[in-house]
């Protein structure tokens, strides 16, 4: 059928019309979608920028309430009395935390932390940060730790001081003594180790931790910690020898806490040194320990048999001095800067230090750094005095790591030789006390070290007990009571069973009464050695090994007047069955914190 071109037309016209209809539609349909769409994801977008904002916040503030706890910690590891309950806000001063006031703000975080009392050595803390994350949104954090008065713990555990020895069997075996009862604890193991000849201790400057080595006939090094309750092996290195010498040292660096182990490596021509340290934040643990690394003795150049360390005492210090000795009798040192090993001097010390029957068979040298100015004194005995003067010495000048090395200096009012010698510091002076024993006569000599001259009394004793292999005879110290400062020497006296000693008043040195002990050693003595409480300067512990192979322990208190007071710390040998009377049968050391 053909449509007529009006019907045409129309018929046109009314498609056209009903196309456009449908397609406003759609454009009305797809704007409403399109807004629907926009609406919701400009919801999620806003709830993201808003939850993200709100992450952002909580983070910072976990930051800062973990900080408040930090700080709250720092202040009781410089003494828990200053944890006060309470709330309070939080400020630096002088470079230290302080509580202030009873927030403090940061930008528009604001935080607290509350103390309060478990017990007599607990506080409970809590860290709190709150913010305004919107005028409808608010955030808080809260941390929560338990602090204890860890000085109070570890001291009614350790007891003041820690004694290690070795009693003939495969477990060395220590004490803890209490200064307050003057009573060391039962003999307790250690560690499951080989035989040990010998001991060395050493306690942190800055917590409770005590480094401890020794080395087996064997010739292997063992180095332990002692956390405040157990001990741990930390490793092992071969250094040689049979213990009949002292083929490694301790130190722990003043300021930092970070500890030092200075051993020989059974090695001639070059490494005979290594070293291997401990930073003072970590704790015990293998783990811990920085690798072995080779110290090149420059001025020695044959087996280390004898080492010996000393620690600056000046606060925000890190320096430790060394000298050794080498089996050819050869003597040198360096200085350690916290970092690295230097300052050797440029020519060798000496070539010819004391010795016994052969070279170099006892530790006839010492060094010690003086208290205030941090110079270096090393003094050593030489053959080539003999018997009119074998004392030699050398300083390190200046208080630094590079400090100048004088020339080596034979002072002119010594008289004897010097086969077993101990030096030590004043800890509130540049004085030091010295002594020595010589084997050409068994004469005891005393000196006094002004912080730049020497005053001598020869000849103090000269019936003496003559110095054999791995002895040491004499021993020194200092006493401070208020005002007063007296040095200690304690020495063995032929065929005597009890305490021979001297008391130094600057340069004049005055003979005592011997103090008779109980139980007695039997004469003659193989090792002395005396320690200085850092806490308790007033007291100094006299600790030897008798030809028995007896372990005893006196104490010396000085009052302020000044009067003198020994007591028998032992009651009763500590030990009876030392596995040798010389080179360092045993370690003791006070806490210094």
């Amino acid at each position: 059928m053909k449509l007529g071109l009006s019907q045409l037309t129309r018929k046109v016209q009314s498609a056209t019309k009903n196309k456009s209809a449908f397609t406003i539609v759609e454009i009305l349909l797809a704007v409403a979608i399109f807004a629907l769409l926009v609406t919701a994801f400009s919801g999620v977008y806003l709830y993201g920028q808003e939850a993200s904002a709100m992450a952002g916040g909580r983070t910072r503030a976990d930051l800062l309430a973990q900080e408040g706890l930090e700080a709250v910690q720092n202040m009781r590891d410089s003494a828990f009395a200053n944890l006060t309950d309470g709330t309070y806000g939080l400020a630096i001063s002088g470079g230290k935390w302080i509580l202030s006031g009873t927030q403090d703000v940061l930008d528009n975080f604001t935080r607290s932390v509350t103390i309060s009392t478990v017990d007599a050595n607990r506080k409970n803390v809590v860290s709190t940060v709150n913010w305004q994350q919107n005028t409808q949104r608010a955030g808080s954090v809260s941390l929560v730790t338990r602090l204890t008065n860890w000085i109070a713990t570890v001291a009614s555990s350790v007891s003041g001081a820690l004694i290690i020895y070795g009693d003939g069997t495969n477990i060395p075996k220590y004490r803890t003594y209490d200064s307050a009862t003057n009573v060391f604890s039962a003999e307790t193991s250690a560690l499951t180790n080989s035989v040990a000849p010998n001991f060395i201790i050493r306690t942190s400057p800055n917590k409770s931790e005590a480094i401890a080595g020794f080395y087996t006939a064997a010739g292997v090094l063992n180095v332990m910690c002692y956390n405040g309750s157990t001990w741990s092996q930390e490793w092992t290195a071969t250094v040689g020898g049979t213990g009949a010498g002292r083929r490694f040292d301790i130190a722990y660096e003043t300021a930092s806490g970070d500890v030092m182990v200075l051993y020989s490596t059974n090695t001639a021509t070059t490494n005979e040194l290594a070293y291997r340290t401990k930073l003072g934040g970590s704790g015990c643990g293998s783990a811990n320990w920085a690798a072995p690394a080779n110290l090149d003795a420059l001025r020695t150049s044959n087996i280390i048999n004898y080492i010996r360390l000393a620690w600056d005492r000046r606060t925000g210090q890190n320096l430790i001095a060394a000298t050794w000795v080498d089996i050819n009798d050869d003597l040198s040192g360096a200085i350690w800067n916290g970092s690295a090993w230097t300052n050797e001097p440029s020519t060798v010390s000496d070539t010819n230090v004391e010795m016994v029957s052969i070279s170099h068979d006892l530790e006839d040298m010492d060094i010690e750094y003086e208290s205030l100015s941090g110079d270096v004194m090393m003094i050593w005995g030489s053959t080539v005095g003999n018997n009119a003067n074998g004392v030699r010495y050398r300083t390190c000048n200046g208080g630094i790591a590079s400090c100048t090395w004088s020339s080596v200096i034979t002072p002119p009012t010594f008289n004897d030789d010097a086969t077993t010698l101990d030096i030590s510091a004043n800890p509130s002076t540049d004085e030091m006390v010295f002594a020595s024993i010589g084997a050409n006569q068994s004469d005891l000599q005393l000196g006094y070290w002004s912080g730049s001259t020497w005053t001598n009394t020869a000849n103090a004793d000269t019936s003496c007990n003559t110095p054999f292999a791995g002895s040491k005879l004499v021993s020194t110290g200092w006493l401070i009571s208020g005002a007063t400062a007296r040095s200690v020497i304690t020495y063995a006296d032929q065929n005597s069973n009890n305490i021979d000693w001297y008391v130094g008043n600057l340069g004049v040195f005055t003979k005592q009464a011997d103090m008779v002990v109980s139980p007695l050693p039997n004469n003659p003595n193989g090792y002395y050695d005396i320690q200085m409480d850092a806490l308790a300067r007033d007291q100094l512990m006299f600790v030897l090994a008798d030809a028995s192979l007896d372990l005893f322990a006196k104490r010396l208190v000085m009052t302020a007047t000044p009067v003198f007071t020994w007591t028998n710390s032992d009651g009763a040998p500590l030990e009876v069955t030392l596995p040798q009377n010389i080179s360092s049968p045993f370690g003791f050391a006070f806490w210094r914190n």
